[in-house]
């Protein structure tokens, strides 16, 4: 088990943070939120349910970032969220300009930690964030589309999602990219499938939005996907995640996902073993990602 921070706990990381808390996973877990209250409020939620769970673990609830101290992983989902109507991207500068302020605040108080961002847009925030802390950063990039496309393939073909095999990766957003090579069903390539890549493609990328026009945001899906990658690091599971890890262009780190080995080391990646197509289809998604990130970052400083 590990020291785990929750760094926002709005209604995606409170059920980010009640995952990875039941699932035994903390041995302590510290909550933080600017909110007035809620992380003290939250903090009696978890102990009621650790209480009936018999799980000792040890929870610290502040709206003082500088109690954030010592943390073995942290998971930064503050800022705000998506809402009916919006792009991921639309949310860049006013989340960023939080990115830089926690850059400055955690890292010197958590040296060595593992920091995965789930802010959106979630590849773009982990860019700010380690620009500006210079810490090594993860974003949960596209795991979840991943587990989406599995879902999608498994209810088509009414067949269990233990037996469908894939990955997405590029952005977290408009640039996924469906890596078709490693697509199967119980080892059956998805061309021999019957289904069209056009719906599932379109399924991966669109049905979050049509979560959040109904339900208000997407929440339950990505808690426990992202909780699984928080597993995989604090366990060592060395699971083969679509998380997003950092490609150094030009001056810039920039996150895009790949198919990558998580553990308690971050990777190596499965680049190396897909055809050319999909190694130039995820440069093109990097590129396009750093290009967006360098205009946003242009447009924060104009209004700084």
């Amino acid at each position: 088990m590990a020291k785990i921070a929750f760094i926002g706990v709005g209604k995606i990381g409170q059920t980010i943070a009640y995952s990875i808390i039941m699932d035994g996973l903390a041995s302590e877990a510290m909550i933080y939120d600017v909110i007035p209250e809620l992380p003290d409020k939250f903090e009696h939620e978890l102990r009621h349910a650790l209480a009936t769970r018999g799980l000792n673990t040890e929870i610290l609830s502040s709206n003082n970032i500088q109690d954030v101290n010592g943390a073995d992983v942290v998971v930064i989902t503050a800022g705000k969220p998506r809402k009916p109507g919006m792009s991921r991207r639309d949310l860049f500068v006013d989340n960023a300009k939080i990115m830089m302020g926690l850059a400055k605040d955690l890292v010197p108080r958590n040296p060595g930690a593992k920091y995965v961002m789930v802010t959106n847009p979630v590849d773009m925030m982990a860019s700010v964030f380690m620009n500006y802390s210079k810490a090594f950063t993860i974003s949960t990039g596209d795991q979840v589309e991943t587990m989406r496309m599995r879902s999608f393939i498994a209810k088509k073909l009414k067949t269990p999602v233990t037996k469908v095999n894939g990955f997405v990766g590029g952005e977290h957003g408009e640039d996924a990219v469906v890596l078709w090579s490693t697509v199967s069903v119980d080892g059956k390539p998805f061309d021999q499938l019957g289904l069209k890549r056009e719906e599932v493609d379109q399924y991966v990328k669109g049905i979050a939005a049509e979560i959040i026009r109904v339900m208000g945001g997407t929440t339950w899906g990505p808690a426990t996907i992202i909780k699984d990658v928080v597993r995989s690091i604090v366990l060592n599971e060395n699971r083969v995640m679509s998380i997003a890890t950092p490609h150094k262009v030009d001056n810039d780190y920039i996150h895009i996902a790949v198919p990558t080995v998580v553990g308690n080391v971050i990777g190596p990646s499965i680049e190396g073993t897909l055809p050319e197509e999909e190694k130039e289809k995820l440069n093109q998604a990097l590129r396009d990602v750093h290009r967006v990130y360098k205009e946003n970052m242009a447009q924060l400083v104009g209004t700084t």
